[in-house]
């Protein structure tokens, strides 16, 4: 495998440099299920900026080859010098005319390699305390200069940049945390597990689910069970949800639903704490849709089998009401780029009581635990329409503000 040349040009993408300096961490630690070298090779594959990779470290430093999950060109190199500036500058015949570096015992944000990869000039992003500039874009050219000070080059630091992140919903801090102790290795876990947490929660997945998913991405982080696996697991486990509710084994039924729920927010977080994204992973979603809407035809067979008259009625209601609601997600997306949840305050609040599986999953608990689960079933129905009814409207009137026309882009 080889890393692109000086002669590379912009067009065919960004070259990356991961640097191994000799008094560094070791970028072979395992932290969070992978190690320090694994996650930013990762990182840099799943970049559309970055088009190959040249791992520069001390001759004494050997390295695995690349996992099979990187997807770019990578080459690895010696290079003498005591720091990352010389180790550069000792390897500038292979770097391009200009490239962005990374060092090898931190973990980096995703957002801020893209932040790099986009930045026109050179520059150096430093530690929120100011201590290390671990991450950088550098033109060859600068390393005439002896050492970085002396290079004067421009530093950003990341307690600057914004940390609003849309695909999370909301405020995600960015994070350069360096990795050189059991004891750094263990303060990542917070970090990664709060990175990869959505913002945007209904009430049961904000105080009851987040806990137990965090539990559970710990542990199996590391292991050969993947998050392809936990959600083929949570697939199954719903339909088994609809099949106790079509039997009438309600409570059993809710039990296991709520287990389902937490477990539905497990393969996602560990398949980013792990950078371990697939296209399987992403639809994840329509296998939601499909057994979720299973539950709710479930409970209104059942009910209809014990004679409750509209009990079909408020299950095929439940369901348009949940495609109407995914409609107007969509419909937000696509025009706008936004979630829903985040076009307005109220809406991030509504979120929190809005009709939506988990808010359904514990209405059920206490109706069919209290021993009125038909009224509960109805309740959850007419909810659903109040919350479809609602985000309908706010994607209506934001259509009419923006003078869109309701066609495909």
């Amino acid at each position: 495998m080889n890393g692109g040349g000086a002669g590379s040009s912009a067009a065919a993408g960004l070259q990356a440099v991961v640097v191994c300096e000799p008094a560094s961490g070791n970028p072979l630690r395992v932290v969070c299920g992978i190690t320090l070298i694994e996650r930013i090779l990762r990182q840099l594959s799943e970049s559309d900026a970055i088009a190959r990779i040249l791992v520069i470290k001390p001759a004494a430093l050997q390295l695995p080859p690349p996992s099979r999950r990187i997807t770019r060109s990578v080459a690895y190199s010696d290079a003498a010098g005591a720091t990352a500036w010389q180790m550069l500058r000792d390897a500038r015949a292979q770097l391009d005319n200009r490239f962005i570096v990374l060092a090898a015992d931190y973990l980096i944000d995703q957002r801020l390699i893209a932040w790099l990869a986009a930045y026109p000039r050179d520059v150096m992003l430093a530690t929120r305390d100011g201590s290390d500039a671990p991450a950088a874009r550098l033109s060859r050219g600068a390393l005439d200069a002896s050492d970085a000070k002396s290079a004067g080059i421009e530093t950003v630091s990341v307690s600057s940049l914004p940390s609003y992140w849309e695909s999370m919903h909301g405020d995600v801090q960015l994070h350069l945390h360096r990795v050189t102790s059991d004891r750094d290795a263990k303060a990542a876990w917070p970090i990664l597990l709060d990175h990869v947490q959505r913002r945007a929660q209904e009430l049961p997945s904000r105080h009851f689910d987040i806990p137990f998913e965090n539990f559970l991405v710990r542990r199996l982080a590391g292991t050969s069970v993947t998050a392809n696996q936990v959600t083929i697991l949570t697939t199954v486990l719903g339909f088994v949800v609809a099949a106790l509710y079509f039997m009438g084994k309600l409570r059993v039924g809710v039990l296991l639903a709520i287990f389902v729920e937490v477990l539905d927010g497990v393969d996602g977080k560990l398949a980013r704490v792990t950078r371990t994204t697939s296209r399987a992973g992403e639809l994840e979603h329509v296998a939601d849709f499909f057994y979720e809407n299973a539950c709710y035809l479930a409970l209104g067979a059942h009910f209809a089998s014990i004679g409750h008259t509209h009990a079909w009625f408020a299950a095929i209601a439940m369901v348009l009401f949940d495609l109407a609601d995914t409609l107007a997600y969509a419909a937000m997306d696509v025009w706008w780029s936004l979630s829903l949840d985040n076009v307005s305050p109220w809406l991030t609040r509504f979120r929190l009581i809005g009709g939506r599986r988990n808010i359904y999953n514990w209405l059920f608990l206490f109706g069919f635990f209290l021993d009125i689960p038909g009224a509960t079933f109805y309740a959850a129905s007419a909810w659903a329409g109040i919350t479809a009814a609602i985000h309908a409207a706010w994607v209506i009137s934001e259509a009419i503000s923006r003078k869109r026309v309701f066609t495909s882009p």
